[in-house]
């Protein structure tokens, strides 16, 4: 069984769409312990710690949710906008989401997606050895926007919620132009990768 480290509504339907047998264990972890000015740097270090403290809790003694036998692999995922050199997480506010906005308009960022899958090796007498840690970038083009169209859909509060203030898998996909890259990976999680993490492992999880 694959467990997915995180509480996020995207990467839980990306992965219920696949067709991949997994069950959700949020990590908890605390995202403040690690600083790092470098966008792509942090979001790897955040998706293997997210993933590590998983790990941990099923080896623990008194994990009793998913027994260890029945855990083959676990994913932690992290994602972070960067946008002219500044790291953008979810906005703090509907004023800064505002503000955001109104520099992206007609602009380019890039949604960067740590991914992490610890895995058991069945070589290694089925312990969590193994660790296939990348980060993918996908471009997004923002259109031009309207101040009045930029205000009703912060008044939505979907931008609160996602990593850089939008979501394209949402109402944000009305106000983005293009894409270059992994449509999957701005959601949160890049299928095309995670499709080959686990021909790596060579377990099946379908």
């Amino acid at each position: 069984m694959l467990i997915l480290a995180s509480a996020s509504k995207g990467r839980k339907e990306l992965l219920q769409r696949s067709g991949i047998e997994f069950e959700i264990m949020v990590s908890n972890f605390d995202e403040s312990k690690i600083i790092d000015k470098n966008p792509k740097s942090l979001v790897k270090k955040l998706s293997y710690k997210k993933a590590e403290a998983v790990v941990l809790r099923i080896l623990s003694k008194g994990f009793e949710e998913n027994p260890n036998n029945n855990v083959e692999a676990v994913l932690g995922c992290d994602s972070l906008f960067e946008f002219k050199g500044e790291i953008y997480g979810k906005p703090r506010s509907r004023e800064e989401a505002l503000d955001r906005w109104r520099m992206m308009s007609s602009e380019s960022g890039k949604l960067h997606t740590g991914h992490t899958l610890i895995y058991k090796k069945k070589t290694e007498d089925s312990e969590f050895k193994g660790i296939i840690s990348e980060v993918i970038s996908t471009k997004v083009h923002f259109a031009k926007l309207a101040d009045n169209e930029i205000t009703n859909y912060i008044e939505t509060d979907e931008p609160i919620n996602c990593a850089g203030g939008f979501a394209i898998e949402g109402k944000g996909a009305f106000f983005i132009e293009s894409i270059y890259g992994c449509y999957s990976n701005v959601i949160g999680l890049s299928l095309p990768w995670l499709r080959k993490a686990l021909a790596k492992t060579k377990i099946s999880f379908l």
